[in-house]
């Protein structure tokens, strides 16, 4: 997504997306998958309409896009997914207020560690071959952390491609294994930080 025709449309758009805390619900559901305005009123607890309202805010600001309509009782439903090369981690994220993005990540994690102990409590984090949790500290050079970026970039594409195929696969329904994947990449505390890094 460029910059807009006053040169700082992506940035705006960015900070318009996650000014509204539904906006950032609505986005975290997308990360499990695609979602219609009415499957994710059901999901979240907030009125159809709301719901809706925002969807087309965060459609408007290309941090999602259009998956599929499906006919369902005289209408269409439209269903979203996140914009595979949308604002939110683009180049122009770090334009995003330093408060706006802190409060992103800080609900991503948050979420996911809600969730992770979800399915502990369950039973589930090791339920199925090849489920579990692991993390790995490295130590990288520029290049290595370039090329680390590139790896991520790559998997996430992946695991959204999947997501849509299965959904496809169940014309939408909501019915299928609800799964975590985490992908994440940042630099531990303690290190020197210098703001000329790319």
């Amino acid at each position: 997504m460029g910059k807009g025709a006053e040169g700082d449309g992506v940035d705006q758009q960015m900070v318009r997306a996650l000014a509204h805390p539904l906006r950032v619900e609505i986005l975290r559901r997308l990360e499990e998958g695609p979602n219609s305005p009415n499957g994710l009123s059901k999901r979240i607890g907030q009125p159809l309409g709301n719901v809706s309202y925002h969807t087309k805010v965060l459609l408007g600001c290309g941090c999602i896009r259009l998956f599929k309509t499906k006919p369902r009782r005289g209408a269409v439903e439209h269903f979203y997914v996140l914009a595979p090369d949308g604002p939110i981690g683009s180049a122009g994220w770090k334009e995003v207020p330093e408060a706006l993005r802190t409060h992103y990540a800080s609900t991503s994690l948050a979420a996911f560690t809600n969730r992770a102990v979800e399915a502990m409590d369950a039973g589930t984090v090791d339920s199925r071959e090849g489920s579990g949790l692991t993390w790995l500290p490295l130590n990288v050079d520029e290049q290595g952390w370039k090329e680390l970026r590139r790896v991520l970039g790559s998997v996430e594409k992946s695991f959204r491609a999947v997501a849509e195929k299965s959904a496809e696969r169940s014309e939408g329904n909501e019915a299928g294994i609800q799964v975590m994947v985490a992908v994440a990449a940042f630099e531990m505390a303690g290190n020197s930080h210098d703001e000329s890094r790319d």
